[in-house]
């Protein structure tokens, strides 16, 4: 049965080859593989999957693994054909799985042309000529795959729907009890953060029903530690939650609430700097190089001083000095702090400006959580590729703001087309293991961030196309709070509005379109299902498929009507098969055995 328009074939294997004088000459500079790298990697006690890169669109006959368990490569060699499975603006990529029931490989590949000569490549690079008795010591390998070497998805937050929260302006509960230092109207368009509206956790306690609908699992929240801000990220105390919230009993009512509704929470710590009323560093500024806690901080001097700003900070900002995290002392408080909020419950956290932070003190403190609770989900803060810190060693996974910068420049600056929309998000496919990608936090709206709204001009049509794409695409899907009623907002402080419960959004199609995607990830196939993504006629596909079943996103943004076929089971701005500007259809299709 046809589906869409048809999605570029997988071929077998084919590998660079450039016409010259000279003959028919290997594209050599593009093809890239490494062993223990997210090239090659196990999946399960026995399985590993293997993938290579080579230039795109090189026209080659067909390219195989050559391969056996480690130890019998000399004796026995099986072979297998790869399979296409992502492209981005440079480079195919194509994958096999090796699975004999035994752990630990050996391998190389076989580039074959269509006059049937052939290339070898392994470790030690290009060669006519296999040489068996050398393969040991030039081949690439998968070790043994310990367990903690196997990078799975959490099973416990897999393909969950999060929704980050900022607890200042989310809700005020109906019985506050403490509110003399509200001073900020909480529909006022101008949202410092040294003003205060009220809002609490047992207002985030009294909508978990309201979440729970929208189709939402996991509830992510900023800093709820005392603090002069509204923001939190200066913490004075982090073994407690601030009065304005509740203090700890209103945290310990949250998560029991929210797992009764059977959604997960999680928290914001900050480690790599604390606040500068933090009794901690007020030691330091009272007692210098005399306080106990003078190595747990940067200074330059003997005590620090606010104006000559002579201790290290976050981005130069004076309320907020670093933590020396490789500090002893340093990682055993902070991972204490931890383990205390996992003992009343807490699912995971969210670590802020983690890429500031040493390896040594996230593999600490990552061990540290799991000795606590085994199904702990630490989510990494970090803007740009984190390969060094994913795995299962540090993070098990980081906010994905490549996947934002995809969407923003296809959906809001028009730099890309649809096929430059596909390559980006095969490329960061393509940065990570497939543990990791399942286990990836995506986004298009954060508190540090202008709003998705205000970055596409105000278009809703444009903003469910993007919302859409998130609910697809491989991990998790997250919104921020008012994104489902297309809230407005610049840059910080300004997409930190309260939340407007007021609004007529509620009633809108629009809502309940939001509505509709997020509960789609009900569905397995979504939840668990592999991808692929490609373009065709300026028209984007990001197709999901689990179980002989497979859902496909069709996105056009091309200025021009588009017939798909197929059965279109949800969309918008769609007529029967045909598909308007500015539209998303959602095709259902059984996959033939």
């Amino acid at each position: 049965m046809p589906v869409l328009l048809a999605a570029k074939k997988a071929k077998p294997y084919s590998f660079g080859i450039v016409k010259s004088l000279l003959g028919d000459i290997m594209d050599k500079y593009s093809v890239l593989h490494q062993s223990d790298s997210r090239f090659s990697f196990p999946v399960s006690d026995t399985a590993a999957v293997i993938r290579l890169r080579v230039k795109r669109n090189d026209d080659f006959k067909r390219v195989d693994v050559i391969w056996n368990t480690t130890h019998k490569f000399g004796q026995e060699r099986l072979e297998m054909p790869m399979t296409l499975s992502a492209s981005d603006e440079l480079f195919d990529y194509y994958t096999a799985t090796l699975d004999n029931g035994y752990p630990g490989y050996s391998y190389l590949f076989r580039f074959t042309d269509f006059d049937d000569s052939v290339w070898y490549y392994n470790e030690s690079g290009f060669d006519r000529t296999l040489y068996v008795t050398q393969t040991f010591q030039d081949n690439f390998t998968v070790v043994f795959p310990n367990a903690s070497d196997v990078v799975l998805p959490n099973k416990k937050f897999e393909g969950r729907v999060f929704y980050q929260i900022f607890p200042e302006r989310f809700n005020k509960s109906q019985n506050k009890a403490y509110t003399s230092y509200i001073n900020m109207d909480w529909y006022t368009e101008d949202p410092r953060n040294d003003v205060f509206a009220g809002g609490d956790l047992d207002g985030i306690a009294e909508k978990l029903p309201y979440l729970k609908d929208l189709g939402v699992g996991a509830i992510y929240m900023t800093p709820i530690h005392p603090s002069i801000s509204a923001h939190k990220y200066d913490v004075d105390d982090y073994f407690d939650v601030d009065k304005m919230f509740g203090g700890l009993p209103a945290l310990k009512n949250l998560v029991e609430q929210a797992h009764k509704q059977d959604i997960l929470v999680m928290m914001d710590l900050v480690f790599n700097h604390s606040g500068y009323l933090n009794p901690l560093f007020q030691d330091v500024v009272k007692n210098g190089k005399k306080s106990k806690y003078y190595n747990w901080y940067f200074v330059d001097g003997d005590k620090p001083d606010w104006d000559k700003l002579n201790y290290k900070t976050f981005c130069d900002v004076n309320m907020m000095p670093k933590l020396n995290t490789n500090n002893p002392q340093v990682m055993d408080y902070l991972s204490k702090v931890g383990e205390f909020y996992l003992d009343m419950g807490v699912d995971g956290f969210r670590m802020d400006v983690a890429f500031d932070v040493s390896h040594a003190f996230w593999q600490y403190f990552k061990y540290r959580m799991k000795q606590k609770k085994s199904d702990v989900f630490i989510i990494g803060e970090d803007w740009q590729n984190s390969e060094s810190f994913l795995g299962n060693d540090q993070w098990d996974s980081v906010m994905n703001y490549p996947f934002l910068y995809a969407c923003q420049r296809y959906f809001a600056y028009k730099r890309y087309d649809a096929k430059a929309f596909a390559d980006y998000l095969n490329n960061t496919l393509m940065r990570y293991k497939d543990g990791t990608n399942r286990n990836m936090l995506n986004l298009i709206d954060s508190h540090d961030i202008e709003r998705f709204y205000n970055t596409v001009g105000f278009d809703k049509d444009l903003e469910l196309m993007a919302i859409a794409a998130l609910t697809f695409y491989l991990g998790s899907p997250m919104l921020y709070y008012g994104d489902e009623i297309f809230m407005e907002g610049k840059q910080d402080p300004y997409n930190r509005k309260a939340m407007r419960w007021n609004s007529t959004a509620f009633e809108s199609v629009e809502f309940q379109t939001v509505k509709r995607l997020l509960n789609m990830r009900q569905n397995d196939i979504l939840r668990l299902g592999d991808i692929s993504v490609w373009a065709k006629d300026d028209v984007a596909y990001i197709r999901r498929t689990y179980g002989g079943q497979s859902l496909t996103l069709v996105l056009n943004y091309s200025g021009e009507d588009k017939t798909v076929c197929g059965k279109v089971v949800f969309g918008r701005n769609v007529s029967g098969n045909v598909m308007h500007n500015k539209s998303f259809a959602v095709i259902e299709q059984t996959i033939a055995s």
